[in-house]
């Protein structure tokens, strides 16, 4: 368990009660709308750094995940608690009633700090449905009852939907009138019963159920972690084939499994799709000079710093020792008619290099700051080829061209 370091304000965002704001012990900041939140996360200097966001959730309203992400892009360490119902609010970090305590508070901000972060990105994703390798068998529901090769065809075929599928069939035979799995017991009805959804040191949140006797709900939640936990132990297994143990990127694999499917789906849908090659500038120096650990110390980073500049739906893999592969695939948002699609690629790719430039790795002592470059080639479906491999092959060529002209650079060749 990794935790994050304390850091120094609270930025309410929203209205709050004054008793409960001057309750706080960690200096407090006051605003009223997101965009001063975000300002607030972009001008802090580091003396007095923000520890977490606490967002009234009528500020979010539908757009709850967007909101989110754009607190994230500014600074993706700050922890963020979604004031209002108390249930769970997708993306937040944690969440507190509106009629919460300075001590409640304080307990759901440790909570959150006491969580692991690398797993989360992943464990939300449906890796199925981003590479395509599922192999698209529906999982049918039928009139009669569900039974436990109904779980095992979901944990094999549709993952996504095994926790439904796994609801539905626990509905089914008991006839319970209301059947869910929840994180808090916050968000359970008030006259349902409650049990927790443990297998061994695994915590699988909470089965909630109305019309059942709790021996009952206590069987059950028990045969269901079993299941759960299955599936989790799946899923993990999974991850680990394709992903990077060192950078918590994806690996090689994913990167061509997920560059074939998405490149079809750009031929279908008739839009661009990018890929981005790049490498760490004289990345064997750093490693003669400081050792192993602060190379992995600076791999480690570029993912980081990376993944607060891609779009949700981007991917970033590791392809080699200090050779990595971006995916720009998300569709989101909506491009205008007649945009530049490499142009507005390349902006994200800009961004990426000047925060490299700007990075701190303290492993490297003396050159801590402002020490690192990356050189970079971009290749654009249809413009350079429909090829895979020819793609690949022309953002390599491309990476070495800015070897070439003296590195700190990333080419984007010409469109045709």
């Amino acid at each position: 368990m990794t935790e994050r370091n304390t850091r120094g304000s609270i930025v309410f965002a929203g209205s709050f009660d004054e008793e409960f704001i001057s309750s706080v012990d960690q200096p407090v900041r006051r605003v009223y709308s997101l965009f001063d939140a975000i300002g607030e996360l972009a001008t802090c200097c580091s003396s007095d750094l923000v520890d977490a966001i606490v967002v009234d959730e009528n500020l979010l309203q539908e757009q709850s995940s967007n909101h989110i992400d754009a607190l994230r892009r500014v600074d993706p360490t700050a922890i963020i608690i979604v004031s209002g119902s108390g249930a769970r609010v997708k993306h937040a970090d944690g969440s507190i009633p509106k009629d919460s305590t300075a001590a409640k508070l304080s307990s759901e901000i440790s909570s959150v700090k006491s969580k692991p972060e690398c797993e989360d990105p992943y464990y939300e994703l449906d890796l199925d449905e981003v590479l395509g390798i599922s192999d698209g068998i529906k999982i049918v529901k039928e009139s009669s009852h569900l039974g436990v090769i109904d779980l095992v065809r979901a944990l094999i075929h549709a993952p996504a939907s095994f926790k439904d599928v796994l609801i539905d069939l626990l509905k089914q035979q008991t006839g319970w009138s209301f059947c869910a799995i929840i994180d808090d017991r916050a968000s359970a009805p008030e006259d349902a019963s409650v049990a927790s959804l443990r297998y061994g040191h695994e915590e699988h949140g909470l089965l909630v159920a109305i019309g059942s006797t709790d021996s009952e709900l206590t069987r059950l939640s028990r045969w269901a972690a079993c299941w759960l936990d299955l599936a989790h132990r799946q899923q993990k297994l999974k991850l680990l084939a394709y992903k990077d143990d060192l950078s918590g990127a994806w690996n090689r694999r994913f990167l061509r499994t997920c560059f074939s499917r998405e490149l079809q789906i750009a031929r279908d849908e008739r839009r661009p799709l990018t890929i981005m090659i790049f490498d760490i500038d004289n990345f064997k120096h750093y490693n003669d000079c400081w050792g192993h650990d602060a190379g992995d110390e600076i791999i480690r980073e570029i993912v980081r710093l990376l993944r607060t500049i891609i779009r949700r739906g981007d991917h970033v893999c590791r392809i080699g020792g200090d050779e990595f592969a971006v995916l720009f695939c998300d569709p989101e948002p909506p491009r205008e008619p007649g945009s530049n699609h490499p142009t507005d690629v390349k902006i994200l790719a800009k961004r990426f290099q000047e925060q490299v430039a700007n990075a701190r790795f303290p492993k490297l002592g003396e050159e801590a700051t402002g020490v690192l470059s990356i050189s970079g080639g971009l290749a654009t479906f249809p413009w350079d080829s429909s090829d895979l491999d020819e793609l690949l092959k022309k953002a390599d060529q491309r990476l070495f061209q800015s070897k070439r002209d003296g590195k700190n650079s990333i080419n984007i060749g010409n469109k045709g």
